[in-house]
């Protein structure tokens, strides 16, 4: 599954007549309520950031005379949103989030029984910054709106096809999008190989390519290494012409359209980056585009 990027919204319910008031609705209870999962699955923890918070302000604001619907900002920042009446706080909103653990199956990386999207932004590992806003409606409920900054550092999921769709646009090529079944697929099987970041392929039902890198390798950085394979590319004969060219040419086979990728950090220190294509490319005796 793809959680790059959040835009999910929950409804509250209170039983307290409507009123304002800043218990539990402060930017301490805000990140102590956060932090506190956090530290539950072992995640470091987030710290408030005013840029982060100005933005969910406005946009909380916003809200206020729709009537408090539950729209997403679509903006840059993950985003979780809640909508309630009496005396909701907003650690009364981060609790609800949070209420969707169960639903979180870490061996899978996927919802099962119910959503669970909430919960993974509030503890998601590259998730360190956080700004919240409360607001009260016209027509009495409140809004509350939990924004965070993801420091992915060219790992997120745009990062991958953009590096994808600029080597498939300089051939002619369009453009990739992302599959969240795709993506959780390489996913599961990069975290299978967190103990050796050995380089071999899943055999799965998709095509295949696999990077292992020390230091800082991102995502973007193993795309660059795929594609640097480009001049190996001969396409008059459809072969590889002075060295490897297989994982440029999946990079770039048309009709591999569906695209998902991971990233994890193995024992030893290096990093296993692996991406998935569908319906995946490299057929013998035809040309990639």
């Amino acid at each position: 599954m793809g959680f790059h990027k959040f835009l999910l919204a929950i409804y509250i319910f209170g039983s307290a007549l409507a009123h304002f008031s800043l218990a539990q609705s402060s930017p301490q209870d805000y990140v102590d309520a956060h932090n506190a999962a956090r530290a539950q699955v072992g995640v470091q923890p987030i710290t408030w950031n005013e840029t982060v918070a100005a933005y969910a302000r406005r946009y909380a604001s916003s809200r206020v005379a729709e009537q408090c619907s539950m729209e997403h900002s679509g903006g840059p920042y993950g985003e979780n949103l809640a909508e309630g009446y009496g005396s909701m706080s907003g650690s009364d909103a981060v609790e609800f989030w949070l209420t969707e653990k169960p639903n979180y199956d870490h061996n899978s990386n996927s919802c099962v029984g119910g959503e669970c999207l909430h919960y993974t932004q509030i503890v998601w590992g590259g998730s360190l910054h956080l700004g919240c806003a409360r607001v009260q409606c016209k027509n009495g409920w409140w809004f509350i709106t939990s924004l965070v900054h993801t420091s992915c550092a060219q790992n997120s999921q745009q990062d991958y096809l953009n590096a994808h769709n600029t080597a498939r646009a300089q051939v002619g090529v369009g453009s990739m999008t992302w599959n969240n079944t795709v993506a959780s697929y390489a996913q599961n099987y990069a975290n299978q190989r967190i103990g050796d970041c050995n380089l071999v392929h899943s055999n799965g039902p998709y095509g295949e390519n696999i990077a292992w890198g020390s230091g800082s390798l991102t995502g973007t950085d193993a795309v660059n290494l795929w594609v640097g394979e480009k001049p190996n590319y001969d396409y008059n004969s459809n072969s590889c012409v002075g060295g490897k060219c297989g994982h440029y040419t999946q990079v770039v086979w048309r009709n591999s359209v569906r695209l998902g990728c991971a990233r994890v950090q193995c024992n030893n220190g290096g990093w296993f980056v692996t991406c998935n294509y569908d319906p995946p490319g490299n057929y013998v005796g035809q040309r990639p585009y």
